[in-house]
């Protein structure tokens, strides 16, 4: 583990900033009113935390100290419960206790858990004493953070905590897993749930439209934060394609809308956008959804964009845009980024990103148009989300067979845009990279970096539809996570994240939290693992991650969701 007092002093500022983040999306119309409120002076008090505790919770009690200094005004001393038998502690000082302490407090709140799970916590306040616990270091780390959001950030008056959460909270929590990548990374995987399951008939209803169904596939999801209505903020909005057979009388679309309020653990269909602008499309697939953190145009910050190729295979296809201005139940579409033709000749694949720094939209795709490249990737942008600018290449290889595709971005905290590629033509779709620090000039002849982990003569490699995120969570220079279809190591049940602490410059592996098998595949059918989506969360420890599955039972192919938090 990494454990200087950089890394420390930096992740101590990027957990507090993280739960402000949290606290000010947070809705709280149910609490009570200032004069309501119960309140306790800290002042006076100390921190201890258990003299061996884990580098994590020696980091989040470091956090809470700060946390309590710049919310509250009060500087508290941190110390060890390590004591000389000849100067026992004081029963009567005023602790705040952090982990399992030798205090008797500590103990006694240990055995309020008893009963509860392996993962469960406490906040205990009790005269002159404060204790937060877990039975676990990560469910440790959850009472602490737990303790911030609920007692210290809700305060409006110096020196003292909101008791309004109540003075005892034994929370039951029960981590789905725990994964780690070396001993550089750990990461708790809170929720898996399944958005989306085919089922073994195909057969089922779809909001009012009795349907068959081949498969779900092209997953992609936001978690809002721009929304005005601040209790609509913390939401998951899903997309993808159903693949069902048209329907007399239905909607011209396979397009599917998902969301959940509850952190992940349960969906609901919402939606299925149409093709309104060339009715002869047969469907829509390749979904990106994307949520505009400014005003673009006529949109406001909070407006969900869904990009989607509108394909009629024998003759043509569309980057069709659709915008949502209410969390994704209704959508207009009402732009058109580029045309083409059918397959060979047509443009797939879109990505959306807002760029700050020039105030432009941008649709990054793959273009099959040009005769002069079997496939190339290419960008437009526009200023208004409608009128697009002409076409900027980002990778067009020499070699015309050459067929990069499925570009998906991400921007690490060193100010480099990463992007990551599968290079399929005179390639096997291997996964490559590339950085640029201007999101306008990315060398298009520059084949990029594959994607491999040495491993006993023989390279671990990664392949085809590719998806990153960096996260400033996990390391001095925050966390890179790769992912995609499959990998060369042919066992093909054994899938990874591929993760980075130095920008892309050296990577390791990760066991993937939804496992699925790659065989079970075939072009025309299932195409399991198309194709994955990693998302960060408002809380920036946090990574939101959905892929295309099989259910082990029957092989139908599913949408699945784990939402991962990364804890040192």
């Amino acid at each position: 583990m990494r454990k200087n007092n950089v890394f420390f002093r930096i992740l101590s500022l990027v957990f507090v900033l993280s739960l402000i983040i949290t606290s000010f999306s947070a809705c709280s119309e149910e609490k009570p009113s200032e004069e309501e409120k119960d309140y306790l002076d800290i002042s006076g008090y100390s921190i201890v935390r258990k003299d061996n505790s884990e580098a994590r919770i020696v980091s989040d009690t470091a956090s809470l100290k700060i946390t309590i200094l710049s919310v509250l005004g009060t500087e508290l001393p941190v110390q060890t419960d390590w004591y000389n038998p000849n100067t026992p502690p004081d029963p009567n000082a005023k602790e705040i206790l952090i982990d399992q302490t030798n205090r008797k407090e500590s103990s006694d709140a240990l055995a309020k858990l008893k009963d509860k799970s392996g993962d469960a916590y406490i906040i205990d306040i009790t005269e002159n004493k404060i204790v937060i616990l877990g039975k676990t270091a990560i469910s440790t780390a959850r009472a602490i953070k737990h303790f911030i959001n609920e007692y210290v950030l809700p305060s409006a008056e110096p020196s003292m905590l909101d008791l309004s959460a109540g003075k005892t909270v034994a929370t039951d929590y029960t981590a789905v897993k725990y994964i780690t990548a070396g001993d550089s990374l750990a990461v708790d995987v809170e929720v898996i749930s399944t958005i989306f399951a085919v089922p073994e008939n195909r057969y089922m209803d779809i909001l009012g439209y009795f349907c068959s169904v081949d498969k779900a596939q092209y997953p992609s999801m936001v978690e809002l934060k721009y929304q005005k209505n601040e209790e609509d903020n913390g939401k998951l909005v899903a997309i993808f394609g159903l693949s069902a057979a048209p329907v007399k009388g239905g909607p011209n679309t396979n397009a599917s809308v998902w969301t959940s309020s509850d952190g992940g653990k349960s969906w609901t269909l919402i939606a299925r956008p149409e093709e309104t602008i060339d009715t002869s499309i047969e469907g829509i697939s390749m979904a990106h959804i994307y949520e505009l953190p400014a005003q673009v145009g006529d949109m406001p910050a909070g407006t969900l964009l869904y990009s989607g190729n509108s394909v009629n295979y024998a003759r043509k296809s569309h980057i069709g845009v659709w915008r949502s201005f209410d969390c994704g139940y209704t959508w207009e579409e009402y732009t058109i980024v580029a045309s083409a033709g059918g397959l060979g000749e047509g443009i797939w694949e879109p990505f959306m990103w807002y760029e700050e720094s020039d105030g432009y939209l941008y649709c990054f795709y793959s273009d099959d148009s040009d005769p002069k490249h079997d496939q190339k990737l290419v960008y437009k942008r526009s200023k208004d989300g409608k009128t697009w600018s002409k076409i900027t290449e980002v990778c067009a290889f020499k070699n015309p067979a050459a067929r990069p595709g499925m570009f998906v971005m991400t921007k690490m905290g060193n100010g480099e845009y990463f992007a990551v590629y599968e290079y399929c033509g005179t390639n096997d779709c291997h996964i490559y990279y590339k950085t640029t620090k201007d999101i306008t000039d990315w060398n298009p002849s520059d084949e990029g970096t594959l994607l491999e982990i040495p491993s006993g003569g023989k390279n671990i490699i990664l392949g085809s539809a590719p998806s990153c995120v960096w996260t400033p969570a996990g390391g001095e220079n925050g966390t890179l996570i790769v992912t995609g279809k499959w990998e060369n190591n042919k066992d093909g049940k054994t899938h990874h994240l591929y993760v980075s602490f130095d920008y892309g410059k050296t990577w390791e592996t990760m066991e993937t939290p939804l496992p699925y098998d790659e065989y079970n595949d075939t072009r025309d059918t299932k195409r399991i693992g198309y194709s994955p989506c990693l998302v960060l969360g408002s809380d920036t420890s946090v990574v939101h991650y959905v892929n295309m599955t099989d259910v082990p039972e029957n092989g139908m192919s599913r949408i699945q969701y784990a939402k991962l938090n990364i804890v040192d």
